[in-house]
């Protein structure tokens, strides 16, 4: 096994804590792709959809704001929110 020190970001890097669980109903669920899908739709609330659905498939923040390309803070401030 290599000894090497993990830089920020990597898989084997120690984890922080856990971030809350988002809970979406099919309903809600629905909406929000619906969102996602319009092309009617304000980018910033494209975005914030798009965060609630990730979030709501159980991926942790890091790789939230890797997927849709969005800030870290940004991505907790809508898991807390929601």
């Amino acid at each position: 096994m290599e000894n090497r020190v993990p830089r920020w970001g990597e898989e084997d890097a120690m984890p922080g804590p856990k971030p809350p669980s988002v809970e979406v109903s099919v309903e809600e669920r629905a909406e929000l792709e619906r969102l996602v899908r319009r092309h009617t739709t304000g980018q910033q609330l494209a975005e914030r959809a798009r965060i609630v659905l990730l979030a709501a498939d159980g991926q942790n923040n890091c790789e939230v704001a890797r997927t849709t390309g969005a800030h870290l803070d940004t991505v907790r401030k809508w898991r807390r929110r929601w």
